[in-house]
């Protein structure tokens, strides 16, 4: 066997056996998004997103709006309806009951839209970490071997140069060359 495929197979050999046996960055990089997607990993995020927005200042606010905006209304039909005659008739009952529908579905709306950002914020996050790790997951397996094999076939390579073309790899001469300490 010649020494330059002895060497190519040792350079690349602890890769080949490397991933024989999972250790395969990849694969690990692979199973780590697969979690951060997983169903249950996104309804975790996003509950917690949701319990934050609904425990939120903001969100009290807009509570209280809502409840204000409905007692408004409903003092205002009420008085309409008594102004009228017709507060104590079947129109005015009707029109009465109306108010807590309408805070109901407002509430509704306004905890679909909590959910909404929570979902909105979920996503934003898992898609950050999945980032992150694609931009710190290292080289690809293909870099890997190229890297392994460039860096085995160098020493064969410059030995190979220095047998075809000995006198371009002679020493610099003390205090030439280039860098600190050179006299030029």
């Amino acid at each position: 066997m010649s020494p330059l495929v002895f060497q190519a197979l040792m350079s690349m050999g602890p890769a080949v056996l490397s991933k024989l046996f999972g250790n395969d960055p990849q694969k690990k990089l692979q199973k780590q998004i697969m979690q951060l997607l997983s169903p249950e990993q996104q309804a975790a995020l996003t509950q917690k997103f949701y319990q934050a927005n609904i425990s939120s200042p903001g969100f009290s606010q807009a509570q209280g709006t809502i409840a204000a905006g409905a007692n408004q209304a409903s003092n205002q039909v009420a008085g309409n309806l008594a102004a009228r005659g017709i507060g104590t008739s079947g129109t005015g009952a009707i029109l009465s009951g109306l108010a807590p529908s309408l805070v109901g579905s407002q509430q509704g709306q306004l905890r679909a839209g909590a959910m909404t950002s929570a979902q909105d914020q979920a996503r934003a996050t898992t898609n950050a970490q999945i980032a992150a790790l694609q931009g710190t997951s290292g080289p690809s397996q293909t870099q890997q071997y190229l890297a392994g094999g460039l860096e085995s076939f160098g020493p064969v390579f410059e030995s190979w140069l220095k047998q075809k073309f000995p006198n371009s790899f002679q020493p610099a001469p003390a205090g030439g060359g280039y860098g600190p300490g050179a006299t030029h």
